[in-house]
């Protein structure tokens, strides 16, 4: 029987990361916010999980250079996990999120509140508004 490992987070950005390397290949992590909220009692209770993913297929870390913190992506990946010995010989590891695509979304720009023009796009995975995203599985 097969198995299936795939990931499919809508976030905010909270940091990134750009690593470049000899012969310019770039990895990028990005720390992804995610937020599940539930009532207990009368109080709203918001969980916030981050999420560690890491953009290395070269052509998808060239386009996540441009991602700022505070933007809201969608990624797809897969859960890997990353082990490693610290210098005192302790085991450490953290599960990471291989990402194979991902998009960013920007709110519409307008010049007053009853106005929204669409900003124009710099890349092919920007949408210029959120009520764009028809195209999400979900």
């Amino acid at each position: 029987m097969s198995t299936i490992n795939k990931v499919v987070l809508l976030g905010n950005v909270g940091s990134v990361e750009v690593k470049e390397f000899d012969g310019g290949k770039k990895l990028v992590q990005v720390s992804l916010a995610t937020t599940d909220g539930y009532k207990k009692g009368e109080e709203w209770i918001n969980k916030t999980e981050w999420h560690k993913c890491i953009m290395a297929i070269p052509a998808l870390a060239e386009r996540a250079c441009t991602i700022n913190k505070g933007d809201k992506i969608y990624v797809e990946g897969s859960i890997s996990t990353n082990s490693w010995t610290d210098k005192d010989g302790n085991k450490k590891e953290t599960k990471e999120i291989s990402c194979t695509t991902f998009k960013t979304f920007q709110k519409a720009v307008s010049t007053t509140e009853s106005e929204a023009t669409p900003s124009p796009t710099t890349a092919s995975t920007q949408v210029t508004s959120l009520d764009a995203i028809d195209d999400l599985p979900f």
